[in-house]
């Protein structure tokens, strides 16, 4: 089986954008890609729960595509109803696929 086909899973990436209002305080939208991802969503297991402690503590799921995806961090993506912050991306050393870490936010 190939790695496109363990992608079973489409989200909606969203890109973030800021703006200022007539006050001068920051405001913060979300502008959803027209078409799905592939990808392979997954929580975290207990050991690599462990081996995050101190760096991304609040981190409960991760998500695998392939490389020539846009996705980045601080960007937000939905899934079955359901936003998660993209806390940050590790593109694997032979540069085949992106691991995304993820928060789930409401």
């Amino acid at each position: 089986m190939s790695y496109e086909g363990l992608l079973r899973h489409s989200m909606y990436l969203e890109n973030k954008y800021s703006s200022q209002n007539s006050l001068g305080e920051w405001t913060y939208t979300y502008s959803s890609s027209s078409s799905p991802t592939e990808c392979r969503m997954s929580p975290l297991s207990a050991s690599e729960r462990l081996d995050q402690t101190g760096r991304f503590d609040d981190v409960k799921y991760k998500c695998f595509c392939l490389s020539s995806s846009s996705i980045t961090r601080n960007n937000r993506l939905s899934w079955n109803d359901e936003y998660y912050r993209i806390k940050e991306v590790i593109l694997d050393s032979q540069g085949h696929h992106k691991t995304a870490y993820l928060i789930q936010v409401t």
